[in-house]
């Protein structure tokens, strides 16, 4: 196809309907070229529902087929054969134009003919076939979304403004998942946010027990971190957005591939392996759905508003079952689990506490002195000192009875009982020993208690996962009707529209010339054993004395001869994949801070002095200060981290 012809003609059509600007200045650039891709985006938003959808070409949206109808009861294979079978009609006519045989052709195929320009060669016309999409209608979901997004969108504003984000991402979840906390995709993300787990434990709690994940306000609080660190790595805020959904690193490849930071370039000719549809699009859906998002009246008619439902945080004190504090608090348990969509089923079905710090929002507006109130009811027999396990433990090599019974927050005696053992015993490496219900504060919180239960209160207290408060927030109200499978799984407007799972934007792949460039935890020896030679002969190879150690951002040559490229690439990856989820499975990062080098300090003292913070992490968050030669006076970003309690 002729580039453009096609733009000519579409750019006449839209040129004069250009989306409105929300703020000024707006951050976010809106380059003409893209201006068809926008208006296709609105067009699913808008005018088409989930029983219809479009058959286009992927790479130029504003050539779009035909407009698929689909019954309300068909099946999703039904719907399936319906587009194959489109799919196959527009794949035959394009096969008669390469062919130059225009006879005899109807309006509707002579409209597809006018559109793709009287320039376009066989070649192009054949090319066309591999392009042909279908794209599932959004508007029905879309103004879904706009009436779900009132419960949340003075929080999403404050978060943003608090960080110094840009307003204009507060309209990325009708992209993400329609603003359905509940929302699951075909990929694993999940939330309002459509955060991959990977991604989410650098900034929220995900386990078995919470997933902060399905918390609106917490993954809020942690979208906006995120996006600052794509703005930090990437200089730009579209670059930002769309690194949301293809992952910084790779967004830091097509700046260094193709010369530039602009988005209208990146979009139409980076050709990354995996930036494929949905992240050449992501940009496009946002301003999209961001016009929508400013301007529904125009495309919907007056929204349905929903009622406020007011909400109060509490921070629980201890280990408390949840039916122990909906009675404290003369809550309804039904309500309790829709205003705290982290608390996951070990929550509800009693065989875990919910955990000691936790932010629990309880129904209603309530004062400091009815939080106090409703604490003081929490009996000392309702709060434990660790949280509920699984009733059974196996014991590992190096474990004692009462390293055990500590970490069950029990005593000695008590695990005894249990186990209906009597005086001292010698426990074996593989041996299961039940684990009674933990200590309560009835049990330990005396005037006078024993010597071993104030030891294991002291040794088993946790640091509080969440930060005190006690405010007022809104939640949305109860959904009328359970979320079905197709609604939560379909839930992204785009294919596999959720952040990347790999949120580290260092290269770990090696050069043409069997080099790579050391990055933070990385020594010789590790390239030596993901190479599977000798440190001494790469020491050799690289010219290197036997005391020299490499660097960070040094060039390292490789010896190869025993594996391949793509096998040290995934080792590398490994070992790096298992740093970060080792440090994250108990740290999160709450934000960022500015840092001037000061004289005489180097990445490792820079690190150590805030709160040991690993230097991969340090380096990972600035990827273009070299700090084999850091300067006094260089200003850095250094990761704010919390440690947090994954009880």
């Amino acid at each position: 196809m002729h580039r453009a012809a096609v733009f000519a003609l579409l750019l006449a059509t839209f040129m004069c309907c250009t989306p409105a600007r929300a703020d000024t200045p707006n951050p976010f650039v809106y380059p003409a070229q893209l201006e068809p891709d926008v208006r296709f985006w609105i067009r699913v938003y808008t005018e088409v529902t989930t029983d219809q959808g479009l058959v286009h070409d992927d790479w130029y949206l504003g050539l779009v087929y035909e407009v698929l109808r689909f019954d309300p009861t068909d099946s999703p294979r039904q719907r399936e054969h319906i587009v194959e079978q489109a799919k196959a009609r527009y794949a035959q006519l394009l096969r008669r134009f390469a062919a130059g045989d225009t006879a005899g052709l109807s309006a509707h195929e002579t409209r597809i003919l006018h559109e793709f320009g009287d320039k376009t060669t066989p070649a192009q016309y054949r090319e066309a076939i591999d392009r042909i999409r279908f794209q599932l209608g959004q508007a029905d979901r879309f103004h879904e979304g706009l009436i779900r997004a009132q419960a949340y969108e003075a929080s999403i504003s404050r978060v943003l403004a608090d960080r110094g984000v840009p307003a204009e991402i507060g309209a990325l979840p009708h992209v993400e998942s329609s603003f359905n906390p509940a929302a699951y995709s075909r990929v694993g993300a999940a939330g309002l946010w459509q955060f991959m787990p990977g991604t989410a434990r650098r900034y929220m709690r995900v386990d078995s027990i919470v997933d902060q994940r399905l918390d609106p306000y917490s993954a809020t609080e942690a979208a906006a971190n995120l996006m600052l660190y794509n703005y930090r790595l990437l200089g730009s805020w579209p670059l930002a957005v769309t690194a949301y959904n293809h992952g910084p690193g790779g967004l830091r490849r097509a700046q260094d591939e193709l010369g530039t930071s602009n988005i209208e370039v990146i979009v139409k000719h980076y050709q990354g392996s995996t930036f494929g549809f949905a992240s050449r699009n992501f940009y496009v859906a946002f301003l999209a759905a961001l016009e929508v998002d400013r301007n529904a009246d125009k495309y919907f008619g007056p929204l349905t508003h929903l009622p406020d439902t007011q909400s109060t945080v509490v921070t629980v004190p201890d280990y408390v079952a949840i039916d122990a504090l909906a009675k404290a608090f003369k809550a309804d348990l039904g309500a309790l689990r829709v205003l705290n969509p982290a608390l996951r089923p070990p929550i509800w079905n009693k065989s875990r506490f919910v955990p000691r710090g936790y932010a629990l929002r309880i129904p209603g507006t309530q004062q400091p002195a009815d939080v106090a109130s409703g604490l003081a009811r929490l009996a000392p027999a309702d709060r434990y000192v660790v949280q509920r396990n699984d009733g059974t433990h196996k014991v590992r090599r190096g474990e004692t009875l009462a390293g055990i019974a500590a970490a069950g927050g029990v005593s000695v005696n008590r695990l005894l009982a249990a186990n209906g053992w009597s005086g001292a015993r010698e426990l074996a490496r593989g041996d299961a020993v039940r684990i009674p219900m933990p200590a309560s504060r009835a049990e330990i919180g005396g005037a006078a208690p024993t010597a071993e239960a104030a030891a294991v209160a002291q040794a088993l207290s946790p640091i509080a996962e969440t930060p005190p408060a006690t405010a007022a927030a809104h939640a949305p109200p109860p959904p009328k009707e359970p979320v079905s499978e197709r609604q939560a799984q379909s839930a992204a407007l785009l294919p596999a529209a959720s952040p990347s799972g790999n949120v580290d934007s260092a290269y770990y792949s090696v050069a043409a010339d069997d080099t790579v460039v050391v990055q933070a935890a990385e020594t010789l020896g590790h390239f030596a054993d993901w190479s599977k030679v000798s440190s001494a002969s790469l020491r050799t190879l690289n010219k290197l004395h036997k005391n020299a150690m490499v660097t960070l951002g040094h060039k390292v040559k490789l010896d190869l001869s025993r594996v391949s490229a793509a096998d040290f690439e995934a080792a590398r990856r490994d070992y790096h994949r298992q740093l970060q989820e080792t440090f994250f499975a108990g740290h999160r990062i709450s934000g960022t801070e500015n840092y001037v080098v000061k004289k005489g300090e180097s990445l490792w003292i820079i690190a150590q002095q805030h709160a040991d913070l690993p230097v991969w992490l340090v380096a990972e968050y600035n990827p273009d200060v070299d700090f084999g030669d850091v300067r006094p006076g260089t200003s850095i970003a250094l990761p704010r981290v919390e440690a947090i309690n994954r009880q």
